[in-house]
């Protein structure tokens, strides 16, 4: 069985919080339509993407790059 190709899309939420140190940032965000996710929690790796501007309680919209129930985030600012 093939992997299933990632899907890309863009999202809204709010940071719970931020982890510098494994460059990760959980958000509790809005359903994805795109994805199939609904409203939830999540922790995103997010691999070369500038974290040091946001604090938790920002309001932010993000692209985020999912296989399945795994996402990574790919942009993310403020609202």
């Amino acid at each position: 069985m093939a992997a299933a190709e990632p899907k890309h899309a863009s999202a809204t939420g709010v940071i719970q919080s931020i982890d510098t140190t494994a460059h990760t940032v959980t958000i509790a965000h809005d359903a994805v339509a795109d994805l199939d996710w609904p409203e939830m929690t999540m922790t995103f790796p997010a691999p070369g993407v500038d974290l040091s501007a946001l604090k938790a309680g920002d309001a932010v919209n993000f692209e985020v790059t999912a296989t399945g129930m795994d996402g990574t985030v790919t942009a993310i600012s403020k609202q």
